[in-house]
């Protein structure tokens, strides 16, 4: 989530909103240099940007902890032009007002919008909401306020934020078990397959309620995934939760075993079964490679 609260809007409690900001007499001026400067960004033109700001800029962002100089900031757009293509700003707004009296005194401009761009590497699109609110002295910026949510775009490129103290191979693991059980409640055959080992021995092995074992070959396992995205077997609003995980990687191979409970929209009882699986790591992704499930008595 982005959270904004501009400088200037903070003032002492009994503080009127008037009696602290106003319009800016030098507000079109102001809005075209923060919108230039923004635009010969986006166009990878550092060199043209420079000049819009003042030679002791400071820059503020989620993205640091400390502010970052004029030389800094600008180094930061040449490495984001070294990996983006295609950078474009949609739904942009842009205010200009000043601050009267107080440590913020002066001019202001805030902008915000959505910021899209195309990953070179892997030719993701990606856009961020945007949140910048930057103070402007003799028509040049001279400090600026990022506000936006890296964790939105970092999830998007496919990038895992693992907790500390979490093994890395587990936390993965337990990822692509939750992954490949939600692909199946959704239908989504072809996504379910890409969490399974295209390997000869791969098997899918069950007890049914009535106590009845069924062993699916890895032939089969292709021919059911392949099924499920035209027979629609689950409907919508079924949800799972797993439990009591025990996950035990031992270099390219692991062993998993769960409780998984399936809760129903028509209000049926839940029903928990007995999980486990045995995984391989192919190409840095783990995969299944034979799964069990029994129902829990």
């Amino acid at each position: 989530m982005l959270f904004f609260v501009s400088p200037f809007l903070i003032a002492q409690k009994a503080t009127k909103h008037n009696d602290v900001v106003t319009l800016s007499k030098n507000a079109d001026q102001n809005v075209s240099v923060f919108n230039n400067y923004l635009d010969a960004l986006l166009a990878g033109n550092v060199a043209q940007a420079r000049p819009y700001l003042a030679t002791d800029y400071r820059e503020y962002g989620p993205s640091q902890n400390e502010a970052m100089n004029i030389e800094q900031a600008l180094a930061g757009w040449e490495s984001n032009n070294n990996q983006r293509t295609a950078q474009t700003i949609t739904n942009r707004r842009t205010l200009a007002l000043r601050e009267k009296t107080g440590s913020q005194e002066g001019e202001w401009v805030m902008g915000w919008g959505v910021y899209h761009w195309k990953d070179k590497a892997n030719g993701t699109d990606l856009d961020m909401p945007y949140q910048i609110t930057a103070r402007m002295i003799d028509g040049k910026l001279i400090e600026a306020h990022y506000y936006y949510d890296r964790a939105a775009v970092r999830d998007k490129m496919g990038y895992v934020s693992i907790p500390a103290g979490i093994d890395p191979d587990a936390y993965m693991i337990r990822k692509v078990l939750e992954a490949e059980t939600q692909a199946w409640l959704d239908n989504d055959g072809e996504k379910m397959g890409t969490y399974w080992a295209d390997l000869p021995y791969a098997a899918h092995t069950i007890t049914d309620e009535g106590g009845k074992a069924y062993d699916i070959t890895a032939t089969e396992i292709g021919e059911m995934v392949e099924r499920l995205s035209t027979q629609k077997p689950n409907k919508p609003g079924t949800i799972f939760t797993n439990t009591n995980y025990n996950i035990r990687p031992n270099g390219h191979a692991a062993w998993a075993s769960y409780e998984q409970t399936f809760r129903y929209p028509d209000g049926r009882a839940p029903v928990t079964n007995l999980e486990s699986r045995y995984l391989e790591k192919i190409d840095g992704e783990w995969k299944i490679s034979h799964m069990i499930s029994i129902p829990k008595r």
